[in-house]
């Protein structure tokens, strides 16, 4: 942190672009806790409204289309505000909530305006995303030598070493969580470098890398996730995505064959049938909780405080400790249970508009990275099915980011594009 504070006295670079930069550079470490307690202030939350309190500098660009994104936002606010006010208790989590989501309005915002501003800025996101995932593999390959313990958190999640074999998480806290993030960004890997005319073979490297990654992780959704993505690619990419796909099936069935007995993906304790009547139990007991707040929901970050009174045996023990849910083995339900139908069709629209017109574009400039980018969302939304992953700084930001590129891709097809007035 000191770091980013001496840069941002001393360079002579645009600002807003290093913040950007160093964000998504340093995300693995953005989810440290600066001022611990009920407010748990982050790297994220301090670097961000520090810096647009006393760094950022203004971009007049204008986003195509960019009102209905502001009315989607006034919902959401109107929703998630209401959602508090009519919460059974006073909710210790909702000031955190409040802080995260004003730190990632803050990073939206300067990102959709470099990019409008510069479209070249793309290539250096996708750039440092690659150089993240590049990270992410590495130290896996130390959690190899040294085991999971070797973590940038104190205590292991349980479901790291419950089965035979070890689940790694990487940097991550979940091993699912990094299943979705490595799914996610793999995607990154086919978009052509700017001033090349194809992609790279250390590209396609990459995304194999990436793919064996998953396998540790013993995530099925991440995976479901990047097989989904990747059929939309084969299906509406370019001629040789198909060849791709052919060539990368082959090396994938000759790892499996003779490998599955070193993957957690394929050697999981538990019975899939279980696993699954076990969440259903749990989205029941969640779907349920909607339907007696169907508008608004329990309140912004309410669910384990809510659980804990309604439905107490929605818990697990940790050193003897009784931890209560905070989301019931569904991203969609903990944002409709806490959000209620309003605040999550906002959030909803806020995924699917940008990948409607990002296919909208995709056949109008006929590029492949719209695919791409709508490829790396629709992963990421096959996962989240299964599991909450957006309280996870790291992933979140992976997410927010590729939307911010697919919302303003078009921006690079655009001849004579001019600078107007701020989104």
């Amino acid at each position: 942190m000191v770091g980013f504070f001496a840069m941002m006295f001393f360079t002579t670079s645009d600002k807003n672009r290093l913040y950007i930069k160093y964000i998504i550079f340093a995300s693995p470490l953005l989810g440290l806790l600066i001022i611990p307690g009920d407010l748990g202030i982050t790297n994220f939350n301090l670097l961000s409204v520090v810096f647009i309190l006393f760094f950022y500098r203004r971009k007049y660009v204008q986003l195509k289309g960019g009102v209905v994104y502001i009315i989607l936002l006034l919902v959401f606010l109107i929703a998630a505000l209401l959602g508090a006010y009519f919460a059974e208790s006073l909710n210790i989590d909702a000031p955190k909530v409040a802080i995260d989501f004003i730190s990632i309005f803050i990073f939206v915002k300067i990102l959709v305006e470099e990019c409008l501003a510069d479209d070249s800025f793309f290539y250096e996101v996708i750039k440092c995303l690659k150089t993240v995932l590049i990270c992410s593999i590495i130290f896996l390959g130390f959690q190899f030598v040294f085991g999971p313990s070797f973590s940038l958190v104190s205590s292991l999640n349980p479901n790291i070493t419950e089965d035979a074999l070890i689940r790694y998480p990487s940097f991550f806290i979940d091993p699912q969580t990094f299943s979705q993030f490595l799914a996610g960004t793999s995607f990154l890997c086919l978009i052509k470098e700017q001033g090349e005319d194809k992609v790279s073979t250390k590209n396609y490297l990459l995304l194999v890398a990436t793919l064996v990654a998953i396998f540790f992780t013993g995530g099925r959704g991440g995976f479901g996730g990047w097989v989904l993505g990747f059929s939309l690619v084969v299906l509406f990419g370019n001629a040789k995505y198909r060849m791709y796909a052919i060539v990368i099936g082959i090396i994938l069935f000759i790892i499996i064959y003779n490998f599955q007995d070193s993957f957690p993906m394929f050697t999981r304790g538990d019975d899939i049938s279980d696993s699954y009547d076990f969440r259903f139990s749990i989205w029941q007991d969640a779907f349920n909780i909607f339907l007696n707040h169907p508008l608004v929901g329990i309140g912004p970050g309410d669910y384990a405080n809510y659980v804990s009174v309604h439905n107490p045996e929605q818990h697990w023990m940790l050193n003897n400790e009784i931890l209560y849910f905070n989301h019931p083995e569904s991203g969609y339900l903990k944002l409709l249970v806490e959000y209620g139908a309003i605040g999550f069709s906002a959030l909803m629209a806020f995924i699917l508009v940008p990948i409607a017109k990002g296919f909208f574009s995709f056949v109008k400039y006929k590029d492949s990275s719209f695919i791409l980018l709508i490829a790396g969302i629709v992963s990421w939304m096959a996962g989240f099915y299964t599991v909450y992953s957006l309280d996870d700084i790291r992933l979140k930001i992976m997410f927010i980011t590729i939307i911010c590129l697919l919302v303003t891709n078009y921006n690079r097809f655009l001849p004579n594009y001019e600078d107007e007035q701020d989104i």
